[in-house]
């Protein structure tokens, strides 16, 4: 039979045994304010890490952006064998150390080319060719003769066509007139490229006449050639 001393002790014994329990629980779970401290610090650290990524300059990348969008205008407008040409003559004109004639320039010098002479039975690398070999791509030039612009056609010439000296330095005008001018010698000569191009250097007199020599076609000639292998290559 308990009595109430041992039923006290018991309820004692109790009341120690839950404390104790109660004070190791807390302690398991104790950690150093300085440990706690440090782990929030390095939770915030990785939190940034993750949230932080490289970032371009909004400026930088706007301009980057028009640039890849003029480039897919620019490559949109324009024919893939005038791009071809374009290329061919960049590298001619480094090939040959010759004067810088800026990209912008040379493709309009194709694209009118190509365009005016779409009509005829002139091939445009053709027209190119005599281009180099008349003013090495530079639409300022004139000679000791006065031919002047790319194509290096006379103002007598030219004034056939009602085009006057003036506008000859135009490049665009001049591309064009010297085209026509081809042209007419082509159906002259029956079609033949050499007499026509002959021609077109040295006049339709000399070759009336025999004076006319082969130098200036067989260097178009060469030319051409040289060309056409270049946009072979690039293909």
């Amino acid at each position: 039979m308990l009595t109430l001393e041992r039923v006290i002790g018991i309820v004692i014994a109790v009341v120690v045994l839950a404390s104790q329990y109660g004070s190791l629980s807390a302690l398991g779970n104790y950690k150093p304010i300085g440990e706690e401290a440090l782990d929030s610090k390095r939770l915030k650290e990785v939190t940034q890490e993750e949230q932080i990524k490289p970032v371009k300059p909004m400026k930088q990348e706007k301009q980057e952006k028009q640039e890849k969008q003029g480039k897919q205008v620019k490559d949109a407008s324009v024919a893939p064998a005038q791009i071809q040409m374009t290329d061919m003559l960049e590298q001619y004109i480094e090939l040959h150390h010759e004067k810088t004639v800026s990209r912008a320039k040379l493709l309009k010098y194709v694209r009118w080319v190509v365009q005016y002479s779409k009509d005829t039975d002139i091939d445009s690398v053709w027209i190119l060719a005599m281009m180099w070999q008349e003013s090495r791509m530079l639409e300022e030039s004139v000679s000791s003769h006065g031919a002047i612009g790319l194509l290096q056609i006379l103002p007598s010439t030219a004034k056939s066509f009602g085009v006057s000296k003036q506008e000859l330095h135009q490049p665009e005008t001049n591309i064009r007139t010297s085209i026509i001018y081809l042209e007419y010698l082509m159906d002259k000569y029956d079609g033949n490229l050499r007499t026509a191009t002959i021609a077109y250097n040295q006049g339709e007199g000399n070759v009336a006449k025999g004076k006319a020599r082969s130098w200036y076609y067989n260097q178009v000639k060469e030319h051409h050639k040289k060309m056409l292998e270049i946009i072979k290559k690039g293909q």
